[in-house]
């Protein structure tokens, strides 16, 4: 009886820690997310961005740009800015494109 009861209190303690873990991650993923969606909305006019993706399957950034604009001032703006955990977890790709065709197609 003692050997079940030592059991059941090993499971139900992994089950919690395990429980812990997972949570914490989560809750730091979604930090990572969000803070990186406002720093791009921050600068949506100064870099002319028109639309933005982070994935979450997809560890990655996908920016679209007014072609007028300088994407590698974006990228250096991004690598001075962005957390190190967001520099880490996701590739970041920037498609440029003229921003008046875009409205005019919307």
């Amino acid at each position: 009886m003692k050997k079940k009861f030592i059991g059941f209190l090993v499971l139900a303690s992994f089950l919690l820690m395990f429980n812990t873990a997972s949570y914490a991650s989560d809750t730091d993923e979604k930090s990572t997310e969000k803070s990186t969606a406002e720093l791009l909305e921050s600068v949506w006019d100064e870099f002319g961005l028109f639309s933005f993706e982070i994935g979450q399957t997809d560890p990655a950034i996908t920016i679209g740009m007014d072609q007028t604009k300088s994407e590698a001032k974006l990228r250096e703006y991004l690598n001075d800015n962005l957390s190190e955990e967001a520099k880490k977890k996701y590739d970041v790709y920037i498609f440029k494109d003229d921003i008046n065709k875009l409205e005019k197609e919307h």
